[in-house]
This record gives C-alpha cells, structure tokens and sequence, in this order.
C-alpha cells in the first residue's frame, strides 16, 4: 500500500534527533550517577501512520502490477498451455443410462384392491447401490481380469416416481463395460422381483384353483341334495329330542339317579356326625388320664423322696458289706424310680398335649367334611329342584331350533344361488388380480448419449485464461508485498557508525 508523500516520516530524522536528545541527557546528569543507555528502537511510525492504512491508491495498485506484468503473462500463458493440454489430451466422455420401472401388486384393503410396490424405491435404491452395483463390478472383474479400470456407476430416483435410473461416465471405449455391468444390475433387480411376483403369482394361481374347485362343489347336484339331507337329518333329530323332552318316562331316570346320590350324602352325614362324637369321647377321657398320670407321679416322687433318705441314713451307716449292699439296692430303686418319673412326665406334658392337637384336628377335619356334605346335599336337592325347571327349558329352546331348522331347509336353494354368485364374483376378482399385476421392467435398454457431456473446449480455454490471469494477478501482489517488506525492513535496520556510538556512550 503506498502512501503519500507529504505524510511519510522518514526514519533518519527521528534517529539523529534521539541521538542528540541522548547526548544532552548524558552531559545534564550528574558524573557520580550512573545511566543505563537502552538502544534506540525503531520509529514508533504506527501511531503516525494509522489513518493511511486504511486507505488504497489506486493508481498505486496499477502500477504494482504494471511492474509484475511479466509474472501474470507468464500465469496467463501456462494455464492456457494446460487447458490446451485438458482440451486435446482428455478423451471426452458420454453418459450411459438405462430406466428401471418398478413393479406392483394388489393388495386387498377394506375399499378394495389397491396396487402396492413390490419394493419402496428407496430400498431398490438401496439395493442397488449396496448390492446389485459391487456385486455387477465383482463379476465383471473376475471375467476381465487384465481390466484395471474403475467404472462408477450410480443410482437415483426421479422426484415424486416410481423409477430408477441408473447412469455412468465414461469413454466411448468403454462403452461395451458401461452396457454391459449396467446391463448385470438391471438383470440383478428383475431377477429379484421375479422372484417375488412368482410368489405372489403362484399364490394367485392357487386361489383361482381352489375357487374353481368351490364353484365346481357349489354347482354340484349332489352337493344341495346333500346339504339338504343334512338339514332334514337335523330337523328330525330335534323332533326326536322335542318328544323325548315331553316324555315324562324321560324324567324318571334322572330323578332317580338324584335320589340315590342324596340317600348317599345323607348317610356319609351321619357316619361324619357319628365319628365326631367317638372323638369328643375319647377327648374328655384325656383329663381322667391327666388326674392318673398326676397321681402317679406324685406317688413315685414320695418313693424317690423315702429312697433319699434311706441312703442318707445308709451312709451314716456303712461298715459292712451287707450295708454297702443296701446302699447298692437304693441306688438303683431311686434311678428305676426317676426313670419312671421322667417317663410319666413325658407322657403327662407332652404326649398328653399331642393327643389332644390330633384330637382337636380330627374334630375340626369332621366339622369341615360335614360341612362339605351338608353343601353337596345341598346341591343335590337343588339339581332335583332345577330338574323340571331345565326339562321345561330344553323344551322352550328346542322349539325355535326346530322352526330355525324348517326355515334354513327353505332357504337352501336361494343360498345355493347366492353362493354361486359370490363365488363367479370371487373367481372374477382374482382372475383381474392376476391381469393387472405388473412386473419390474427395464423402460429403455442401457444406452450411450448421443453427445458428449461436460464441459465444451472453448469454455475450458476461456476458464483456463481466467484461472491464469486471477493466480498472476494474486502473484503480482504477493511479489509487491515482499518488496515493500523487504524496503521496509531496510529502512529500520540502523548503520554501524550509530551503533558504535551508542556502544561508547554506555
């Protein structure tokens, strides 16, 4: 950026005049002090010039580059060089282009039939660009093995349609590879959504068969006479179970049979009744056996009491061996009695009390088995209640069955007609089913455009001229602004008489 000329300060000015500032300094100050002399930095020109950095001389600009001409001629002339090279060295390329429609079914809805894509195009876009496509090169690589060229191919959806379109860019050379693996994908995805409408065929086949097969049974003579002997069976069955019904002999079966199992109850009641009073029995007989047990137990602690004393006086006593006898003898008459004791107790404390537990749980188990019984006499008493109730009720039911038997045998031929209406209707439908599904098919085979596709040589010459004019223009500017900072950097840089002034001074 250059500068005016009326605000430039020169920087050997502002030297000399710190020079001569130092020097009145040093003969001012006083000779026992002692100065320390840092030397002269640059200009402080920063502050001076800060309003012209903002500001861009034109013609200054025109100039720098009217000095460096040479350097955008020279930019100018190589990018026009590899343009040309661009435009006659790089073989042009075509794009090849092949139209995939996707298929559909029918689906049936609650409005009808409504066709349905064999696959939403994002996944057959998915599938092509994941599988189909490495799957296609994989192949073509292994039958061309001295083939080293990489060829993209890409897949896309047109907005708001139900196609796929598959393109490359290449050479005219290669435009057997180009149709070919593009050719091998489109082959890939039909074969994939064959198989897909066999299926969906195979299982239209199968129901047009069986409903020829229905409309065959349907349209059959001895269908309707069967389906009528059928129904005439069942109007006479419910005649015979209408009379058996009104039969009172019919009844007297049953009601005997109810009769017997109540006679049972009633008797297993009292056994019940019978066994729970020989428990109570043998229950109040358990404090008779608890006075005896305390009787005795009180009869041989006296003993175990008597004994004691025996042997006490025994001791006292002992000088002979008839004497150390009776002691033996006492001995054991006291441990035969504690053994009793102890067993007594046993019996009276705990044998006693678990008699009872099982005494009170046979009791409590009889009271709940009369109870069950006394609810099963119960029922039963009710079942003979509900016995003529339910004889009047069969007979109320079996009448209007018998009439909705009448009216199903009149009805059946105008049933046998509406039936093969529905079913002509069935066989129609799917026979239209069938007619309008449609399979995946390539539109258009792959093909080469008829011209060449990007960039034409005269735009890649003119944008050749531009590229080069705007690098030589940019190295014009890089060139002046290294010279500017070169003179700059020349200008600051001090001379060695000031230096070794300076030197001496300190």
């Amino acid at each position: 950026m250059n500068l005016p000329q009326d605000h430039v300060v020169k920087p050997e000015h502002n030297n000399a005049d710190a020079d001569k500032h130092t020097e009145n300094a040093l003969m001012n100050e006083p000779a026992n002090k002692i100065h320390t002399l840092s030397p002269p930095g640059p200009p402080n020109i920063a502050g001076q010039q800060w309003y012209e950095e903002d500001s861009i001389n034109l013609v200054d600009l025109w100039l720098g580059l009217a000095r460096h001409r040479a350097i955008i001629f020279t930019s100018v002339a190589l990018a026009l060089i590899a343009g040309l090279l661009v435009v006659f060295l790089l073989p042009q390329k075509y794009n090849y282009t092949t139209t995939i429609e996707i298929g559909s079914t029918l689906i049936q809805a609650p409005s009808g039939t409504t066709p349905q894509l064999i696959d939403p195009p994002e996944t057959v876009l998915a599938k092509i660009q994941e599988s189909y496509i490495p799957l296609a090169q994989q192949q073509f690589r292994k039958t061309h093995p001295d083939n080293s060229v990489i060829y993209n191919i890409d897949a896309r959806i047109p907005k708001n349609s139900q196609l796929v379109v598959l393109e490359a860019r290449g050479t005219e050379e290669s435009n057997a590879d180009y149709l070919q693996q593009l050719q091998a994908v489109t082959e890939y995805l039909l074969e994939d959504h064959q198989r897909v409408m066999n299926v969906y065929q195979a299982g239209l086949n199968n129901q047009l068969a069986l409903a020829k097969i229905k409309l065959d049974e349907i349209t059959d003579p001895s269908t309707l006479a069967t389906q009528q002997k059928q129904l005439e069976s069942q109007l006479n069955s419910a005649r015979i179970k209408l009379d058996e019904l009104r039969d009172p002999r019919v009844l007297a079966v049953p009601r005997q049979q109810l009769e017997n199992k109540l006679a049972h109850e009633e008797k297993q009641l009292v056994d019940l009744k019978d066994q729970a009073k020989l428990v109570k029995a043998r229950y109040q007989r358990l404090d008779e056996i608890d006075i005896l047990l305390k009787q005795q137990i009180n009869d041989l602690e006296s003993q175990i009491d008597s004994s004691l004393a025996q042997r006490k006086q025994a001791i006292g006593n002992m000088q002979n061996e008839s004497a150390a006898m009776t002691m033996l003898l006492i001995d054991n008459g006291i441990q035969q009695n504690r053994t009793r004791l102890a067993a007594l107790q046993e019996r009276l404390f705990i044998g006693q009390q678990n008699l009872r537990l099982e005494l009170e749980e046979k009791i409590a188990a009889n009271l709940r088995s009369q109870s069950v019984q006394g609810k099963l006499i119960g029922k039963t008493n009710s079942e003979l209640s509900r016995l003529n109730i339910g004889n009047q009720r069969a007979l109320q039911r079996h009448q209007p069955e018998i009439g909705k038997l009448e009216e199903q045998l009149a009805k059946l031929l105008a049933d046998s007609r509406r039936s093969v209406e529905r079913q002509q209707q069935t066989i129609t439908r799917i026979e239209a089913q069938m007619n309008n599904l449609k399979a995946t098919r390539a539109i258009s085979p792959p093909m080469q455009s008829l011209q060449p596709v990007g960039p034409g040589k005269s735009l890649i010459i003119i944008l050749s001229l531009l590229l080069g004019l705007m690098l030589g223009v940019f190295a014009a500017f890089f060139a002046s602004f290294l010279g500017k900072v070169k003179q700059q950097k020349n200008s600051c840089k001090p001379e060695p008489g000031e230096i070794s002034a300076l030197s001496g001074r300190v």
